[in-house]
């Protein structure tokens, strides 16, 4: 089933569907380095389209048809568990 991987692929990157989805529009060479990897996911599953090679727009229509399709009516971040987990690992391991 590749419902539930899409959804928590989803949510791991909707910080950056959200900040995207507030610029519009923005050029390539200005994607903070903390958004490009997830940028880079989206253009592959369609959600994100790159513009002559020069600015990265977010696709509503496939979005919101992807999440129609997922049975998802509003996209929600996932859990910073995981994240919370690595950092007491590691803490631990110092």
């Amino acid at each position: 089933m590749l419902e539930q991987p899409m959804r928590k692929l989803l949510g791991t990157l909707y910080p950056t569907i959200s900040w995207l989805n507030e610029r519009g529009s923005i050029e390539v060479n200005a994607v903070p380095d903390d958004h490009l990897d997830a940028i880079k996911q989206l253009e592959r599953i369609g959600v994100v389209h790159k513009r002559n090679n020069r600015s990265y727009e977010l696709q509503k229509i496939r979005l919101k048809k992807l999440l129609g399709n997922l049975g998802i009516e509003t996209l929600v971040a996932e859990k910073a568990e995981p994240a919370a987990a690595a950092a007491v690992m590691t803490s631990e391991l110092n």
